[in-house]
């Protein structure tokens, strides 16, 4: 049997950061980890799929803010561009080809979701064992009205 689930985090992503280094030690952004923290907690809070600890697939969408240019709604006196790239905006078809990198934005959501639950005994969350399981990714950005990040993960054979 073949599990799947898909669900959608709604907060806006964000990148992880670099840890700070100085004379006292290293430490990571406190933005980061409040937002690290927000996620794993609405994970806890509403995942109900089931858990995966073998081989999976993982399909990850971000959806960034984006600027005013494009998500400022044209006017009547607009010319058609304007108001055919304003359309496809409010449908999420515009890829979004900007900082942060995408990377980074996987880096944190996949951490995100390992700490989600974690059991130090089992040393696993609920989603998965580790996000090491994951062996087959596809990732996009793209811009929304609604920020959000949605993740679909299957299980894939050996």
């Amino acid at each position: 049997m073949t599990f799947k689930t898909e669900f959608e985090i709604p907060i806006e992503p964000k990148p992880q950061t670099r840890p700070k280094f100085s004379k006292f030690g290293t430490y990571e952004d406190p933005k980061m980890k409040r937002w690290r923290k927000e996620v794993s907690g609405w994970i806890e809070k509403n995942y109900d799929g089931p858990f995966f600890d073998d081989c999976i697939k993982v399909e990850v969408t971000f959806y960034m803010k984006a600027p005013k240019t494009l998500s400022k709604e044209p006017t009547q006196r607009s010319k058609g561009k304007t108001i055919q790239i304003y359309q496809n905006f409010v449908r999420e078809l515009i890829w979004h080809a900007k900082k942060p990198d995408i990377d980074n934005l996987i880096k944190a959501v996949f951490d995100s979701i390992s700490d989600a639950g974690y059991d130090r005994i089992q040393k696993s969350g609920i989603v998965w064992s580790d996000d090491n399981i994951v062996c087959d990714l596809r990732a996009k950005k793209k811009y929304s009205q609604n920020p959000r990040i949605k993740v679909r993960i299957e299980e894939i054979d050996r």
